[in-house]
């Protein structure tokens, strides 16, 4: 009888997760970071420096940082980075109310932790190119997008969303190759409309002027695009304006119609209404809450630097200071 495998007894959990683009000629000063890190790279490129090397990291690449490796970061004078991040435990560790961010403060550097360690068989190398499988970068947006909206059952899916992103880097480990599936990936037209959408997100857009992106009639785009994403196109151009509000909104000395002007809405009496709509919370308040909450300093540090930054999201809210 074949011997139980370890993996089938790991529990990942995901403590928080979000998305940072870095400006070009940016430096971090070195810094412990107290959970296991996923970085995948969605344009740009930069520089970590792991246990005294450092690793060149580009588009495509996704790096694994281990908890308790002390780290830097750089980006050259020629691009920006921009990167989409998850923190994790390989099991429920319990401490997450509070655990630091990080050792940026000698009260965080002081912290007693242990953190779940990975079992022998599960092969996670500490980076690999990831490109030419669309099921990842797909995986980092349901994981930050189920860590930010909070729906019903959001605890499964971000665990679900990194169990299957483990599996994912463990087969290119072992040198599987996965058979194509047309279920993997959104359809072409979709992909043209989502990219379409992300950059001109600022801007006002019809419905019209999406689907022509697309290359699709507007019925017809709605129907795929709803099939595809689960939401019809205008809400999903929505709910992406909110992200990037709530991006400006981290900023201390953000105003609501700064916010309201970068995420396309037509003033910001327009705006509140939306966000108050769909957020149960209006954004002065979620601004006043977001920058109360405990680990908003490095936050605010890292946007000091000029680091855009999108979330935190955490699973389980840390306590307020």
């Amino acid at each position: 009888m074949k011997k139980d495998s370890p993996l089938h007894r790991i529990a990942p959990f995901v403590r928080w997760t979000g998305e940072v683009r870095v400006p070009t000629g940016y430096f971090r000063k070195r810094r412990y970071i107290f959970d296991q890190i996923f970085v995948y790279v969605l344009s740009g490129s930069a520089e970590f420096q792991i246990r005294g090397k450092w690793v060149r990291i580009g588009a495509g690449d996704l790096l694994l940082i281990p908890a308790g490796t002390p780290t830097m970061l750089r980006t050259g004078d020629r691009e920006p980075m921009w990167f989409r991040f998850i923190r994790f435990d390989y099991d429920f560790a319990g401490d997450y109310e509070v655990r630091p961010m990080d050792s940026l403060t000698p009260k965080a550097r002081r912290y007693s932790w242990r953190t779940p360690t990975a079992p022998r068989e599960l092969k996670l190398p500490r980076k690999i190119n990831v490109a030419d499988d669309p099921r990842v970068a797909m995986l980092f947006d349901r994981v930050i997008h189920e860590a930010e909206t909070k729906a019903p059952g959001y605890e499964f899916m971000v665990r679900a969303g990194l169990m299957e992103l483990l599996a994912i880097v463990h087969r290119h480990s072992c040198g599987w190759k996965e058979q194509p599936s047309s279920q993997q990936i959104h359809p072409e037209p979709v992909r043209r409309a989502l990219a379409f959408m992300e950059a001109n997100v600022s801007n006002p857009l019809t419905l019209a002027e999406i689907a022509r992106a697309a290359h699709l009639s507007k019925q017809h785009f709605c129907r795929v695009f709803h099939r595809a994403v689960g939401v019809t196109p205008l809400r999903f151009l929505v709910r992406l304006r909110l992200r990037v509000a709530k991006g400006v909104l981290w900023h201390e000395g953000s105003t609501v119609k700064e916010a309201a002007l970068a995420a396309g809405f037509e003033d910001q009496h327009h705006f509140t209404r939306v966000f108050h709509k769909l957020e149960g919370i209006t954004p002065t308040d979620f601004r006043r809450a977001v920058l109360s909450m405990d680990g908003a300093a490095q936050i605010r540090l890292a946007q000091a630097d000029s680091l855009q930054v999108r979330g935190p999201f955490f699973t389980i809210a840390p306590r307020s200071p």
